[in-house]
């Protein structure tokens, strides 16, 4: 009897700890589009940090400590304010005071062009089938990262100037991704946490 009361005991524990450790430490989801192809696929899981910017309250959006705010060039994970059950996985490129612009594909940051280089075209080949090229983006103070751009297909967009405690996000996938273009500027509160890996 005392076996069987310990070992509900050490149940009951474990899943409390877990619970706890997904609502407030890491949490897994699957991707489940190509917006962010080909930094991420299809069906990959993914880890997000949830306390890398904040704690909130769990389910709601009620922000109980802020550790700090999102950077350029981060992957992240969040909601829209009208679709909180749903997870969007994005790259932020402005935040706030950022003044966002993309002309013909390209992507400038408050006037200033991020940087550009083409990938060869053996490796570009081998990531995109036909159609969109693969090249590499990177913005001011971050490392570079690969982008799929059709730019035929990409309208341009902005200027749109990033209110406080909001951020804009886009698909590393510009060509299928719906993203801030759409849905304009997103905001700080929204956010469930940093994208640490993949698998």
């Amino acid at each position: 009897m005392k076996k069987s009361r310990h070992l509900i005991n050490l149940f009951l524990i474990a899943t409390a700890t877990a619970l706890l450790f997904r609502l407030f430490v890491i949490e897994d989801y699957r991707i489940a589009s190509n917006s962010m192809f080909p930094s991420l696929k299809t069906g990959q899981f993914i880890f997000v940090s949830k306390s890398a910017f904040n704690i909130k309250l769990p389910f709601s959006g009620y922000e109980l400590i802020q550790f700090s705010t999102p950077q350029r060039s981060e992957i992240v994970a969040f909601s829209l304010p009208d679709k909180n059950s749903i997870t969007y996985v994005k790259r932020i490129v402005a935040v706030a005071g950022d003044r966002v612009e993309i002309k013909a594909g390209d992507l400038f940051i408050n006037g200033e062009l991020a940087k550009y280089q083409e990938l060869d075209s053996d490796k570009s080949r081998e990531i995109a089938t036909s159609g969109p090229s693969i090249r590499l983006e990177q913005l001011e103070g971050g490392k570079p990262y690969k982008v799929q751009t059709e730019k035929e297909k990409l309208p341009n967009y902005g200027p749109v100037d990033i209110p406080p405690k909001h951020f804009f996000a886009l698909g590393d996938n510009r060509v299928e991704s719906v993203d801030s273009r759409f849905w304009g500027p997103v905001p700080y509160s929204c956010l469930k946490g940093k994208v640490l890996a993949s698998f």
